[in-house]
């Protein structure tokens, strides 16, 4: 698996030609890097190919802090930040202790309606909610309140992620949730840069079609801020400290790529659309170190995580639903977010209990599995740690 590097030209046309809708791709340019994705999927390596070492944290079980599903996961120094898709966000050392509980859900004084993403600086947490953004410092205090309406009909943005602009205040990320209509006419962008006033200065991403989710929308790398994809581009995205938006990859899938505009249903029409689950048709979690490229990805219905070493130029296909793992290797479950060179994925009490029964006791011993032996099915998540080579 070779990163080809093709001049400007090429590589619009091989984009225009392999993309899975026919959006032009305004900002690629010569850097642009080319990662291959090998097409057959029946290929999925050993654990041991991409890690050096996995370890586990249980998050301490009490009634203040019990967790039904792990929403957003942020790492910073010693702390481990949560929003538990319970309107919640909650702190844990990295000890997996419950430290406290940042605000609460309601419309009074300091309370937000709802908790779509949170940043988190150096002694405080930007929280953003519905048409606001909260501020709080790591022992609850609430500090202020910044109001925003981007609610005009013809650039609606009800943003889901944001992340601070290098050229000042924020990037916020709209999504398509509430949008009825897509094109051109209506000027409406997936992300859009606004100052410290929360006025648009520009839009990126023509919006044409619904847009998927993600867990985080924006990552770093180095002085680069990472776009995780949107719905229908396979492209990874990056603004630099000057503020300029380029394609920093390509992801080639081959024949397993959708090279077709992506059909969207027609109100009232009976049409017969192919199934599309034979096609990657998006990515995420995308996360990038000095040595790896980290994504998952979904098709026929199953999930698959590839890494790519850049040292190599190769690439590894992991996936939690590999029928033929070995008895000296736990499952990869994917990431949530990375902290210096390990991935981190919160999975359930059940799933560590599920693979107690499977793995040998020599690797149990290894991997240090057997002091969680007790853990219950009913206790909060498990952080895993799986540490790249």
């Amino acid at each position: 698996m070779k990163t080809k590097y093709l001049s400007l030209y090429s590589l619009l046309f091989f984009i225009s030609c392999s993309q899975n809708n026919d959006i032009k791709n305004l900002y690629t340019n010569e850097s642009t890097s080319i990662i291959n994705i090998q097409e057959d999927l029946k290929q999925i390596s050993h654990l041991d190919s991409v890690f050096n070492d996995v370890t586990f944290l249980p998050f301490e079980t009490k009634e203040e802090c019990l967790i039904s599903r792990i929403s957003t996961l942020k790492i910073s120094d010693s702390l481990i930040f949560i929003n538990d898709n319970r309107r919640r966000l909650l702190i844990f050392g990295k000890d997996g202790k419950f430290k406290i509980q940042i605000g609460q859900s309601g419309e009074g004084p300091g309370e937000f309606l709802d908790l779509k993403d949170f940043i988190i600086n150096k002694d405080n947490i930007e929280i953003l909610d519905f048409k606001k953004i909260e501020t709080y410092n790591f022992e609850g205090k609430h500090l202020s309140t910044k109001r925003f309406d981007l609610s005009d009909p013809k650039k609606y943005c009800n943003p889901d992620h944001f992340n601070y602009s290098p050229l000042g205040g924020y990037y916020l990320w709209g999504g398509t949730f509430g949008i009825k209509e897509f094109g051109a006419e209506y000027d409406r962008y997936m992300m859009y840069h606004v100052n410290n006033d929360f006025k648009i200065q520009k839009g990126y991403f023509l919006i044409e079609h619904g847009a998927g989710s993600s867990h985080n929308r924006f990552t770093k790398y180095n002085d680069n801020i990472i776009i995780d994809p949107h719905f229908g581009d396979y492209n990874i995205y990056q603004i630099d400290n000057k503020g300029i938006v380029s394609s920093r990859y390509f992801l080639n899938f081959g024949k397993n790529a959708y090279r077709k505009k992506i059909p969207i249903p027609k109100k009232n029409q009976r049409e017969t659309y192919e199934d599309l689950s034979n096609y990657v048709l998006s990515f995420n979690d995308f996360f990038e170190t000095d040595k790896w490229l980290h994504l998952t990805f979904q098709y026929q219905n199953t999930v698959f995580s590839a890494l790519y070493n850049k040292e190599k130029e190769k690439c590894f296909l992991l996936s939690a639903a590999n029928k033929n793992l070995k008895p000296d290797e736990i499952r990869y479950w994917g990431a949530y977010t990375i902290t210096k060179d390990q991935l981190v994925m919160p999975i359930e009490a059940n799933w560590l209990k599920i693979e107690f029964d499977r793995l040998s006791p020599q690797y149990m011993k290894k991997i240090n599995l057997n002091q969680y032996k007790d853990i219950k099915e009913s206790d909060n998540p498990v952080l895993v740690f799986y540490k790249l080579k």
